[in-house]
Order: structure tokens, then C-alpha cells, then sequence
């Protein structure tokens, strides 16, 4: 064989080579991208779809998904707890109401795996609650807390209302909830804020949403390593939904709130079923995100 020939053979080799290594790459490349738009909300309906379709499910068992109880005692907010119902049927949840009567008497580990603390009054969760021991111990030992607007300002270690700072009990997340944002939104306004770019609970959405505020607080981690940051004001781009870890437990902040709709602040008119203005779908996907966190 000649040496042009030998030559030849070689270089057509080489790019037969270099072909299959791009088509290789290439398909790696098209995989991590579909793994990519797998979100939190596709692996919450795989586990509740696997569940389902086991040998070993029969109708007896409870939901995989976790039993959240929402407060409804003193301090809380009707139309708030009444949109979060709507919305947790919505979304196929399991959750049952709870007050302050319940936290002295029940095992929140036994009942619940989520408690969920609504928008309200601040200072009545601090005052009318009279064990947050019994709550710290819930998500000390693996539990997980939510806390809306009130709920959020609860949660935190400094609650700063009007530039007054005021400590308070349970300090779950170790930091201030700061609020409410007087000058730059009204209570009852439609504000806009910017989702955290690249995270997974953000998947699928743009990078600004609308959301009703009611006086909820930002927050002011004492250290910023601590917390993961969902969303900001527009406003003023401090910290509006956070998560972090309380021992083996962890917690969810809003300062906002995408549950409820229908409101202006000269004729509040409130939606509790999702509609106009409401924002469920992203609502859904940072407690898909949650859980699974």
C-alpha cells in the first residue's frame, strides 16, 4: 500500500473518530439539558406516582406526601388560613387545622411533618402561644416550618417593626424580619419581585413575579451563609423568601403572599381560590422544592 493511500486511510479514520466523539457529547449534552427542566414539581409527582403504582400500595395508606398543619388559633389570619386550604386541596395535600391549645397538648412529630404559620398578628403568635419550646422541639427534631408574612416575623430572632426592635421566642431563622416596607409598597399593593436566577425551585418561571404584600417582612441574616435566598423585592432587593436549616429540621419564610388574590388596598376583595392575581403555580413549586430539600 502507498504511503499517500496509508495517509488517506488515516485521516478518514480520525474523523470518523472525531464524528462519534461530537454525537456522544452532543447526546451527554442533550440529557443533562433534560435533567436540567426536571424540576422539584416533576420529582414530587414521580414519588407520589411510584407510590401509587407499587405492589405494595393498597388504599389503608396515607399519602407520601407530607401532613401539614396549618394554625388557626389566635393571631391568625381567616382569609389567610382559608386560602391556604384551597390551595393545599388544590395540589392534593393532607393537612388539618391546629391552634394553640394543640401545641400544648399534642405531638406535633406524631401529627405533622410541616406546620404551616400564616399571615396575622405577630405579637399574638408570641403572646397567646404559650409553649414555642414544643415548636422549636418539632423542628429540632426533623419537622419543617412555614411561616407566611406574621408567620415569618415569628420565625425570626429579632422581629424590627418600624425601625423597634423586638426579641422574639422561637428564632428559627438567626436573623431579623425587617418590615413592613412603608414608602415603597403599600399593604393590600401588587409588588414585584425577582426570583433567584438558577434556582430549582425558580425552574420554569421568569425572573420577575407579582405577588400581594401585606406589611410582611425582609430578612437580614446575621450570617448570609446560612440562608438560601428564593426572591427579593424589586424594591429594594432585599431577601422576600428564604430557606434555611434549624438543627434536623428546616424552615420556609415568606414576606409575601402568593396564596391569596383579589385585592386593592382602597377595596380589599380577596381571592382564596387562586384567581386574580395569586400566584399557586410558583407557590407549589418551592414546597415541591422544600420538601425534597
Amino acid at each position: 500500500m502507498s504511503r499517500k493511500l496509508i495517509f488517506a486511510v488515516i485521516v478518514l479514520l480520525s474523523a470518523a473518530v472525531l464524528i462519534m466523539t461530537s454525537c456522544r457529547d452532543d447526546s451527554l449534552q442533550q440529557t443533562h439539558d433534560s435533567e436540567n427542566e426536571y424540576t422539584a414539581m416533576d420529582k414530587v409527582q414521580q414519588i407520589e406516582d411510584d407510590a401509587t403504582h407499587s405492589p405494595d400500595n393498597d388504599k389503608s395508606k396515607t399519602s407520601v406526601l407530607p401532613r401539614i398543619g396549618i394554625y388557626a388559633g389566635s393571631g391568625s389570619w381567616d382569609v389567610n388560613v382559608e386560602a391556604l386550604q384551597h390551595f393545599l386541596d388544590q395540589y392534593g395535600f393532607e393537612w388539618t387545622l391546629f391552634d394553640e391549645q394543640a401545641i400544648e397538648t399534642v405531638d406535633l412529630t406524631e401529627q405533622f411533618e410541616i406546620i404551616w404559620f400564616p399571615g396575622g398578628f405577630a405579637g399574638d403568635y408570641k403572646y397567646s402561644v404559650t409553649s414555642h419550646a414544643n415548636i422549636r422541639s418539632f423542628i429540632e427534631n426533623g419537622g419543617s416550618y412555614i411561616g407566611s408574612c406574621a408567620g415569618a416575623y415569628y420565625a425570626s430572632d429579632i422581629m424590627c417593626w418600624l425601625g423597634s426592635d423586638d426579641d422574639y421566642p422561637l428564632n428559627l431563622f438567626d436573623g431579623k424580619g425587617i418590615g413592613p416596607l412603608a414608602g415603597l409598597i403599600t399593604w393590600g399593593e401588587i409588588a414585584s419581585f425577582n426570583l433567584a436566577e438558577g434556582h430549582p425551585a425558580n425552574s420554569g418561571f421568569e425572573s420577575h413575579i407579582e405577588m400581594y404584600y401585606f406589611d410582611g417582612p425582609y430578612f437580614e441574616p446575621y450570617n448570609s451563609d446560612t440562608i438560601e435566598v428564593l426572591a427579593r423585592y424589586s424594591a429594594n432587593q432585599e431577601p422576600a423568601v428564604i430557606a434555611g436549616r434549624f438543627v434536623s429540621g428546616k424552615y420556609l419564610l415568606l414576606g409575601p403572599h402568593p396564596e391569596l388574590g383579589g385585592c386593592t388596598p382602597d377595596s380589599p376583595d380577596f381571592r382564596v381560590d387562586g384567581q386574580e392575581g395569586a400566584q399557586w403555580p410558583w407557590l407549589y413549586s418551592i414546597l415541591c422544592w422544600f420538601i425534597l430539600w
